[in-house]
């Protein structure tokens, strides 16, 4: 397999898994209320929580539309998926930083998990996917 093709599936990849995230976006309010108390709870979830909720899970499926569309194409897009890249990695760290820094060690259960481990895949695709654009010839 080449480097190109290894992309290609990885971008398909991440384009299936956050593309799942317009489900949350348009789910209804019972429902989205009760997955945020599941994974925080106590939570009160009114409209700038669900707000969140739902825009975060719109720019999720919004990025894997690109991911998908770039997946066609890799020498045409091959600038923007390097941004998506690089950018991602930048992201995920600050991410992490911030989300250990922030939270103590006595506060870290339920949604602080589920939120490093968004942060630790999204850094490992992202190392993964800047690999593998290192080693397309130009």
């Amino acid at each position: 397999m080449t480097a190109e093709t290894g992309l290609k599936w990885l971008l398909r990849f991440i384009a299936m898994t956050t593309l799942m995230a317009l489900f949350s976006a348009v789910m209804p309010q019972s429902w989205l209320s009760y997955l945020i108390n599941k994974g925080a709870p106590g939570t009160t979830t009114g409209i700038l929580v669900t707000y969140m909720a739902r825009m975060l899970s719109i720019l999720y499926a919004f990025v894997g539309l690109q991911c998908f569309i770039f997946s066609f194409d890799i020498a045409r897009y091959h600038l923007l998926i390097w941004v998506i890249g690089a950018g991602s990695i930048i992201i995920a760290i600050i991410g992490l930083i911030v989300l250990f820094t922030a939270v103590g060690p006595e506060h870290r259960t339920g949604i602080f998990w589920i939120v490093f481990g968004d942060f630790a895949e999204g850094l490992a695709q992202a190392v993964l996917m800047v690999i593998l654009l290192l080693r397309i010839p130009h």
